[in-house]
């Protein structure tokens, strides 16, 4: 896919995942905005994938691959916080209990943060 294309469905589930968070009141909706940080995080890995291709870079076959190449592009200072955002969406994937479900939630707001900064970086680069 190219770049261009991914990187509207990203902002677009980004919003959402935005629009969802201040209204959170009930295990239903928590569990909605979870689903929706799957959703912007694979985005997000797949479109610096595509970022990258764009730039020549071809050796992106995973989103830990993604982040290193996005920090050697200087889109991220340190791949090391992406990695525990992969942590929590393998969590969220396979989630059995609401005490996994609270910690995945809790990281939501850091990772919103994180891709604002990212999409500004990306937004400037090309």
């Amino acid at each position: 896919m190219k770049y261009d294309t991914r990187f509207k469905e990203l902002q677009s589930a980004f919003d959402r995942l935005r629009e969802a968070m201040p209204i959170v009141k009930t295990r239903l909706e928590k569990d909605g905005a979870i689903k929706r940080f799957e959703f912007v995080f694979e985005l997000v890995w797949k479109t610096l994938k595509d970022f990258a291709e764009e730039k020549g870079r071809l050796d992106v076959a995973s989103p830990k691959d993604a982040f290193r190449v996005a920090a050697d592009l200087g889109l991220l200072d340190d791949p090391t916080l992406w990695f525990h955002f992969l942590k929590s969406r393998n969590e969220a994937v396979h989630l059995y209990n609401e005490e996994s479900a609270d910690e995945v939630f809790s990281h939501i707001p850091q990772f919103i943060k994180a891709v604002e900064t990212l999409m500004d970086h990306m937004n400037s680069q090309l």
